[in-house]
């Protein structure tokens, strides 16, 4: 006797084929969240490396400068962030030294700002 095994294709069923959907879009969603805040982290970063730039070359420009004129100094104006704002703030620290504050403001999503110092000796 000889058996005939019968057999059946069979597909996918719908309930399936929408689980399958559900699980890419998922999937996907997830990955354009990531995509989109590595971007922006991106960006981020890129301003504030800008904004270094811009507060170093206003500190090396003040270190060259006597006494007197570092407290006559005023900033150059950089447009190279959205609304930089550039204020140069100076201390006297003893009798022969002064410290030189640089602060560089600018803004991306929120306002941000850093600030970087040296100080020089009278």
């Amino acid at each position: 006797m000889k058996v005939i095994l019968h057999r059946t294709r069979r597909g996918l069923s719908l309930v399936e084929v929408m689980l399958a959907a559900a699980f890419l879009v998922v999937a996907l969603g997830t990955l354009l969240r990531v995509f989109v805040a590595c971007g922006l982290l991106n960006e981020s970063n890129y301003n504030l490396v800008i904004a270094t730039n811009d507060a170093q070359r206003v500190l090396e420009q003040v270190r060259g400068l006597t006494a007197l004129q570092v407290d006559a100094y005023v900033p150059p104006v950089f447009n190279n962030l959205t609304n930089e704002n550039i204020t140069v703030t100076r201390t006297t620290v003893g009798s022969n030294l002064k410290e030189v504050t640089v602060n560089v403001s600018w803004t991306e999503r929120r306002n941000k700002q850093i600030s970087i110092y040296t100080r020089i000796a009278l």
